[in-house]
């Protein structure tokens, strides 16, 4: 079920309460909330073991309630060690102090956790940290594949894979670059022009288009065949073995919802899981090209960009080869997000909202091209404390929820 800037599926929910309290005094005191959340898809649950395949929160009935919320929440981590602790309080019988002293103790212990403050009626607190939680539950499902090696020039972008898994959840797939080059040879002539149509407005698509569109449905079949969710593309190595680049495959597969990162960008690509399982929404992945310490403005560019993210699209050759297509898309004035992850784990975030001040069509860049005025960040953190190359961009100031998801997932805010 949608809520306000993110999703929300099913999810569980537990009622505590101390056995000082008559069950009808539990009962009427939650009734307003239990109401609220079985609205936006909540189901109570009697054990924390139950829906291990949904986020459980636990709603504090009443004071004297610490010793229960914990054991409810060590019993949960058994079954689903990712969760973090969800507490719902409420303002009767002691329940937001029962829920401030069992979260101190857990944080102590080395859990994270949220206290959501509910009131009957006002559901939105407790959608927002139920979709939080969700998005780490569909991260702990993502499988992503690696279309090749990185490229070779990302030596900051490659995180252990292993820790990867243990901190996101996330699972790494290699899948033979070669064998998508293969498959170019026959792609279904079908589903290219499909995607080329996507691209071509009312003209008929160029051979040129032709040939840089059927890595789409190449793409499409090896990711079913993988069975993984999202791809990191070595694209680079098509300009060489295909002449042709993979901009509008790329372009198209994160227009569809399936998340797909150029050159290989392990840690790009999972900054884009993490945008779409949160927020439900694609992100743009480029090069930033100049930063203007002085007036914290970033130019940014890159060379394929998901269609829905602006209002025109123009075709053009790849910049760096001139083979093949780049995309040129027109991002309109706005406020944006840019955001990028680092470390080995990718345990580093640097953030910051932003707002778009104009595209641009210089040629000596990459064909998409937009400068970004940081809002409540210096743009001199990029250059001082870099993670790497690649920023994320994508619709809307969420700095202030991105932080709050990655406090809430990882207990800190870097």
């Amino acid at each position: 079920m949608w809520c306000p800037n993110g999703n929300v599926d099913n999810f569980g929910y537990l009622v505590v309460a101390s056995e000082l309290h008559a069950a009808t005094t539990v009962d009427r005191v939650t009734a307003g909330v239990r109401a609220d959340m079985d609205a936006i898809g909540g189901t109570r649950v009697t054990s924390p073991e139950e829906t291990p395949d949904a986020p459980l929160v636990i709603l504090v009935a009443t004071g004297g309630t610490e010793v229960a919320i914990l054991d409810h929440a060590r019993r949960r981590s058994d079954v689903v060690p990712f969760e973090p602790i969800v507490l719902v309080a409420h303002p009767l019988h002691n329940s937001l102090p029962a829920a401030l002293e069992a979260m101190a103790r857990a944080r102590a212990d080395g859990r994270s956790g949220r206290i959501v403050q509910a009131e009957a009626g006002a559901p939105d607190a407790i959608a927002t940290a139920v979709a939080d939680v969700t998005a780490i539950h569909r991260l702990h499902r993502t499988r992503l594949g690696a279309v090749g090696e990185p490229s070779p020039w990302l030596v900051a972008s490659i995180p252990d894979a292993d820790s990867l898994r243990a901190r996101w959840g996330v699972e790494l797939v290699p899948i033979g670059i070669a064998d998508t080059i293969e498959a170019h040879r026959s792609a279904d002539p079908e589903r290219t022009r499909t995607a080329a149509e996507r691209f071509s407005g009312t003209a008929r698509p160029s051979a040129e288009l032709m040939r840089a569109a059927a890595l789409h449905p190449v793409l499409v079949d090896a990711i079913a065949a993988a069975r993984v969710d999202a791809v990191a593309v070595r694209c680079f190595d098509y300009l060489g073995a295909l002449r042709t680049s993979g901009c509008i495959a790329l372009a198209q597969l994160n227009d569809s919802g399936i998340v797909a990162g150029c050159e290989g960008d392990i840690a790009s690509t999972v900054a884009m899981l993490l945008v779409r399982a949160l927020l439900d929404q694609p992100s743009w992945m480029a090069n930033p090209a100049a930063i203007d310490e002085a007036n914290d403005r970033v130019l940014l560019a890159h060379c394929t960009v998901a269609p829905s993210l602006v209002s025109d699209i123009e075709l053009h050759t790849h910049f760096e080869s001139g083979l093949g297509i780049g995309l040129r898309g027109t991002f309109s004035p706005g406020p944006v997000t840019l955001m990028r992850l680092g470390g080995r784990s990718l345990d580093q975030l640097w953030i910051s909202d932003g707002d778009i001040e104009h595209a641009g069509q210089a040629d000596d860049l990459c064909r998409t091209q937009v400068t970004v005025r940081l809002v409540g960040t210096g743009a001199r953190t990029l250059l001082e404390e870099p993670l790497g190359n690649h920023l994320l961009m994508f619709h809307g100031h969420r700095r202030d929820r991105v932080e709050r998801w990655w406090r809430l997932a990882f207990g800190s805010s870097s």
